[in-house]
């Protein structure tokens, strides 16, 4: 594993930090995009356990349905690709925790928690927190630009809409600001929502496989001045995986 260790911005120091001190971690197992196959979600875990032993993982079926819209899917239809798509990446996820699992005594074994989707959108953490990135949405041109460029990346390399992508961006969008905004309300998500309700409440990291711009200067407080406090990034790539267009 390749865990990009030079940390020239806040959220990337608390990332290292609170990975050596064994904090909680939060692992994204994302829809739509081909770096999570099996192996990978394996080695993925593996890294993490071997870091903390309060895992949660959350798979990103809820926002992913927003790229199905955009590539013409009806809302039945993209909620069934996200079902299906979200129940095979949680049973690789239970697979690779059984082989972790099998090679440890009975007494050292790991457990993983999930988090889901209709839980979060109920949260009242979570609602707030959408409410204010689509203010600094209005308010930053900046965020707004990079909020739409990330969009803009995401449906031409991961989703393969290879034209007209400006008048689907409107609906794109939404994946990245639910996103966003359930990771910046995580650590005040309530106990119907978080299967550990202290997860995160002093700080957690979060795993992700390449740098993600708009999510770092959002977290280190370059759109609005306020940084955000108990939010790291760890950058960890298993070396050779290259993520591919579904």
């Amino acid at each position: 594993m390749d865990v990009r260790l030079k940390a020239d911005s806040t959220i990337l120091k608390n990332g290292l930090r609170y990975l050596e001190n064994n904090q909680d971690l939060l692992l994204a197992i994302c829809l739509n995009n081909g770096y999570y196959k099996r192996e990978n979600i394996y080695q993925m875990i593996k890294f993490a356990l071997n870091f903390s032993k309060r895992v949660t993982i959350f798979t990103t079926d809820g926002p992913a349905k927003h790229n199905y819209l955009a590539l013409g899917k009806s809302e039945t239809e993209a909620i069934r690709e996200t079902r299906l798509n979200k129940n095979r990446l949680q049973n690789l996820c239970d697979i690779a925790l059984e082989r972790i699992n099998a090679t440890l005594p009975e007494n050292a074994r790991h457990t993983l928690t999930y988090i889901k989707w209709a839980d979060i959108y109920q949260d009242k953490a979570y609602l707030d927190s959408y409410a204010q990135i689509k203010e600094l949405y209005a308010s930053s041109a900046e965020f707004k630009n990079d909020i739409e460029e990330t969009s803009r990346q995401v449906l031409l390399n991961r989703i393969g809409i290879k034209s007209q992508v400006e008048t689907v961006l409107s609906v794109g969008i939404e994946y990245i600001f639910e996103e966003l905004e359930f990771i910046l309300s995580y650590a005040s998500l309530g106990a119907q929502t978080k299967p550990i309700l202290d997860h995160g409440i002093n700080g957690f990291s979060y795993i992700y496989y390449e740098s993600w711009p708009v999510f770092e200067k959002l977290v280190n407080g370059e759109y609005d001045n306020q940084p955000k406090e108990g939010i790291g990034f760890v950058i960890a790539k298993i070396e050779g995986a290259i993520p591919a267009v579904l």
